[in-house]
């Protein structure tokens, strides 16, 4: 008896442009080509409707009462490499198998993050600064000046975006040291892997500290007072994980304080960034809007990953990037 068509919902985007890229995308492999039925999903409304018979779901977020009424779902795709929005109770205690995109966002990411270690390390941020106030600055920006050469980047994460950046970093010949939960083996742009129990000495030792961890219950507020104070007054962090692994008041007072040089936030507690917020008065610090994993081919990459998954799934084969409930991740 042949097999009816799988039912795809994608509520990954509201433009039907970037629906049709990534259904081209999936759609290339003969392996799926005419097997699937790609339903697109207008807003939470629409998708309600469509989602009773559906096996499969991508988005970016689940809908609690949508999920609610997949009774035939066996599968969600994330659209996203952090996981912490989707792990609904509902969503945790069922099994339905949940997959991220982790990984797609390496290359844009780590480019973000070495701009931003360029940006202090040329004194590119403190010429911005004087740029407003039309104040010339020659002396204040070359003494702020210093070269990558030997200096220690600490990767606190070492997932496939951490590796990306130890790799870029070590084209400027920096020292590249990392915590990881299950440092297993050597890496080869890592000089250095260390236990999440020495977390410390990685940021005693940081002249900069890239944080790339997803937000779990472990590692809200990771980073606090007590551990701004372990950071070098010279070291600057960085942090375009989620916003809330960094306590952001203790992050304000150490700035405004110089118990650390600066900051290169994409990510924070509350998003968007109020405009109250100390943050955007504080000089030594970049903001970004929360961009960091944006591309032109965001929908080209999530469906090249989802095509080689969908492969599997038919296959019933083990589905990469499966997210681990209880980690949450």
């Amino acid at each position: 008896m042949k097999r009816k068509k799988i039912k795809v919902v994608v509520a990954l985007t509201k433009k039907c442009q970037d629906f049709d890229v990534f259904c081209e995308v999936v759609c290339s492999s003969s392996k799926i080509k005419n097997k699937v039925d790609f339903v697109f999903s207008e807003n939470k409304e629409h998708l309600r409707k469509i989602i009773p018979d559906a096996e499969i779901l991508v988005c970016m977020k689940i809908d609690q009462e949508a999920f609610a009424k997949a009774k035939n779902l066996k599968w969600i795709h994330l659209g996203l490499a952090g996981v912490d929005k989707a792990l609904l109770p509902e969503v945790v205690k069922s099994k339905v198998k949940l997959t991220s995109s982790k990984g797609i966002h390496a290359t844009t990411l780590s480019e973000l993050i070495l701009g931003m270690i360029l940006a202090f390390s040329k004194g590119i941020v403190l010429s911005m600064s004087f740029k407003n106030r039309k104040v010339w600055g020659f002396e204040q920006v070359i003494q702020s000046r210093f070269d990558l050469q030997a200096k220690v980047l600490g990767i606190i994460g070492l997932g496939l975006i951490g590796i990306e950046v130890a790799k870029k970093a070590k084209a400027f010949g920096m020292k590249v040291i990392a915590v990881k939960n299950r440092p297993d083996k050597a890496l080869k742009y890592v000089d250095k892997i260390y236990t999440k129990g020495k977390l410390n000495q990685v940021l005693k030792e940081s002249d900069f500290v890239f944080l790339s961890v997803p937000l779990t219950k472990e590692t809200y507020h990771m980073i606090g007072e007590k551990e701004l104070d372990q950071m070098k007054k010279t070291a600057f962090l960085i942090n375009t994980a989620r916003g809330p692994v960094v306590d952001e008041k203790a992050l304000i007072d150490a700035l405004k304080n110089g118990k650390i040089a600066g900051a290169g936030l994409d990510v924070f507690e509350k998003e968007p960034l109020p405009e109250s917020s100390e943050l955007w008065n504080i000089d030594n610090v970049i903001i970004t809007p929360h961009i960091g994993g944006a591309m032109p081919d965001y929908y080209k990459k999530v469906g090249q990953l989802f095509r080689e998954n969908l492969e599997r799934f038919m296959q019933g084969k083990k589905l990469i990037n499966l997210v681990n409930r209880k980690l949450g991740y």
